[in-house]
């Protein structure tokens, strides 16, 4: 179980090391990103998400259906699909906000993380 747990966190960890990468400006705030693929069937999975990036998640209808949906409408808008009927909002199903507790015990082990992962990644890249 714990080894399982620490997959998933490093996980967590790594989306959001992506999501700084992005360097996003200090004045634009994300209100909420949405939760797409296989995970997207797990609340535990969303929770630990949304704790671990401390912005809200929403999960939207057929969304563990996410990807292929996506890429059926981009087939659709290539073919000449009309954007307004192709890019359609799904419903919301529900909403996960973060837990500040939980996000601050989560960002104490990511700084953790942050300083083993180059000593580790060494030890595969030297050899």
């Amino acid at each position: 179980a714990a080894l399982a747990y620490a997959v998933c966190e490093g996980v967590g960890f790594g989306l959001l090391d992506g999501l700084h990468a992005l360097r996003l400006p200090a004045d634009i705030a994300l209100g909420s990103l949405s939760l797409v693929g296989g995970g997207a069937r797990s609340a535990w999975w969303a929770q630990l998400l949304a704790s671990t990036i401390d912005v809200p998640l929403t999960l939207h209808q057929s969304a563990e259906a996410g990807a292929a949906l996506g890429a059926a409408r981009l087939g659709w808008l290539a073919d000449g699909g009309v954007p307004d009927l192709v890019c359609t909002l799904p419903a919301v199903v529900r909403r996960f906000e973060p837990e500040p507790a939980e996000h601050e015990r989560l960002m104490r082990r990511y700084d953790r993380f942050r300083r083993l992962y180059p000593a580790l990644l060494s030890r595969f890249t030297d050899a």
